[in-house]
């Protein structure tokens, strides 16, 4: 048996991310009750029905049997049991396809000349990536799918932080690859997924998906940011996480996480980066108050306005730092440089030595670049004369009788 079958025969999982977020949202059990209780009214459905027969041609199962026979296939090979109504859009060009999940019903509409561009394979396995929405939907209760409505609807409030409409951001770039990997289950070969991917973005009627996924890898190698797209990923990515899948890496989640989710960047923190962010954010403030010295008043205060509860503590686990900042946005160590710049300059008393005791914690942290950078621009210092309040700054420090508690090296 073949390496790609066995992957295909494996149960469909959503992401990690789906799951932490449904964990999540069911913990506020009142919103969740709500979600879970609202019902789809008689008669929004019957409008939904009435706009959509109004605006495409329902393909009847007579004149398109093959099509309807696929869909009963990809039922069987998702396990699902939608009853499956296919229809055209009227007047449209772009190359597009949606669906519409109504109790059991699947309602799937193709947009422009889809049926015509794609072949036989190439259509199931997009019918596969449609009719994996409505799997997504009805797994564990339906429990994804009120996770979708729940903060689909908080990131459509006008009042919602950033970091809601981030979440639900790459929960639906999640879906899409969750989706992808759900018509490789069904058609059990990706290079055919890919195709009908690269069909539907040229509307070429010839195309070749290993070509494709080298150019994909190039992309890859020259750009390791990730997607900045707001419900789709961008095709080389969907074609990179379904040859990670076809290969069966033991580097898919990983690898799809840079692809997603990406580098810690301060300015686009989804509600889990948020928090993580605080944690760290109050490590480093622990690693900045670590000598005894600088818990001066004018230092505490400042460590207060950053969090409000804050309460000095022995230890800080720089590794989780250092490990953290491997994979950090120039924004973010702008941020980080910043915070030891307010601690460095906030108490005169202390004269040169916070300047060259965050100078260490930068060199250690691998900050050290950003933040001299941002020392002469604030402090307005020429290269010498830098490099002249540095050496006095050491020395100052080198003279401190410090315990080794104290430093902001781990102990051996």
């Amino acid at each position: 048996m073949s390496q790609d079958v066995i992957e295909t025969t494996a149960v469909l999982e959503p992401f990690p991310y789906h799951k932490m977020l449904r964990d999540h949202l069911k913990s506020r059990k009142k919103t969740w009750q709500w979600f879970k209780d609202e019902k789809i009214k008689t008669q929004q459905i019957e409008s939904f029905k009435k706009e959509l027969l109004k605006n495409t041609y329902r393909l009847d199962t007579d004149s398109h049997r093959n099509l309807y026979q696929m869909a009963q296939d990809i039922c069987v090979d998702l396990n699902i049991d939608a009853q499956v109504t296919l229809y055209q859009e009227n007047k449209s060009l772009q190359l597009n396809a949606s669906i519409s999940v109504i109790d059991q019903e699947a309602h799937i509409v193709f947009s422009g000349n889809i049926l015509q561009l794609l072949d036989e394979k190439q259509l199931k396995a997009l019918l596969a990536h449609e009719l994996s929405h409505y799997l997504f939907y009805k797994l564990e209760d339906g429990e994804y799918e009120i996770t979708q409505r729940i903060i689909l609807a908080l990131a459509n409030d006008s009042r919602s932080e950033d970091s809601i409409i981030e979440t639900a951001r790459i929960f639906q770039l999640y879906l899409e690859l969750f989706c992808d990997a759900g018509a490789f289950k069904s058609c059990r070969e990706h290079y055919t997924v890919i195709q009908m991917l690269i069909k539907l973005n040229t509307g070429l009627s010839d195309v070749n998906a290993q070509s494709y996924l080298d150019q994909a890898k190039e992309i890859i190698n020259q750009d390791d940011e990730a997607t900045n797209q707001q419900t789709h990923p961008e095709s080389y990515i969907r074609s990179i996480a379904l040859d990670l899948k076809g290969r069966s890496s033991r580097e898919y989640h990983e690898e799809l996480h840079k692809l997603i989710e990406g580098k810690w960047d301060i300015n686009s923190l989804d509600i889990f980066e948020q928090e993580k962010t605080r944690a760290l954010s109050n490590d480093f403030i622990q690693l900045i108050l670590r000598p005894q010295w600088m818990n001066s008043s004018a230092v505490i205060n400042l460590a207060q306005q950053f969090f409000t509860d804050f309460a000095r503590e022995k230890e800080v686990d720089t590794t989780k730092l250092l490990e953290r900042l491997k994979h950090t946005t120039p924004s973010t160590k702008s941020y980080l440089s910043y915070v030891l710049l307010d601690f460095a300059r906030i108490d005169s008393e202390l004269e040169k030595l916070p300047i060259a005791h965050t100078l260490e914690i930068a060199e250690l942290l691998g900050l050290i670049e950003e933040y001299e950078r941002v020392l002469r621009k604030e402090l307005k210092l020429s290269v010498r004369s830098f490099k002249d309040l540095k050496q006095e700054a050491m020395t100052d420090l080198s003279n401190v009788n410090e315990n080794q508690d104290n430093s902001i090296y781990d102990n051996e």
